[in-house]
């Protein structure tokens, strides 16, 4: 799976929403606390510890700068920092520990398929994904509760 880039939120996104305490896409304000049961950051694609780390909530819209439609929802980040997950690094598998629906998309976010997997069968349904042609992003999306995780790219994607 070296042939795919894991693209987290930006370490600028991540640093505005905790310094100004509002989301730099909308300006909705943002919400800090302990972490609860399941948080995964968006920045460095790991969980946020329950009852050891404190999480922000923000409004994200995972499509801005890339197609003309949004879709926000609410995501975490680590509230007291961290670094970025590695676009080289190869696939967070420990987020895909809970289940998660991957949405592939082509050009002009026109969904191409949708899967749920869990951790056995995540990477399988990945290279699958992007064996179509027609595939040019996917989106990993938590699927009990249906928000933004992270997106992957084929690395030949790359500009």
């Amino acid at each position: 799976m070296n042939s795919l880039r894991v693209v987290a939120i930006p370490t600028e996104l991540a640093e505005a929403v905790r310094k100004n305490a509002t989301d730099p896409q909308f300006g909705f304000p943002v919400h800090t606390a302990g972490a609860g049961a399941g948080w995964p950051c968006r920045h460095c694609l790991d969980w946020i510890a329950e009852g050891k780390e404190r999480a922000t909530l923000f409004t994200l819209d995972p499509f801005a700068g890339v197609e003309k439609l949004p879709l926000p929802g609410p995501v975490y980040v680590h509230a007291d920092g961290c670094a970025r997950y590695p676009e080289n690094a190869g696939i967070p598998m420990k987020l895909m520990s809970s289940p998660r629906t991957l949405n592939a998309y082509g050009r002009g976010r026109r969904l191409v398929a949708q899967e749920y997997v869990d951790f056995a069968n995540a990477e399988a349904t990945i290279e699958r994904l992007f064996v179509r042609p027609s595939v040019d992003y996917v989106h990993v999306r938590s699927t009990t509760a249906g928000c933004y995780t992270f997106r992957l790219e084929r690395v030949a994607d790359l500009k």
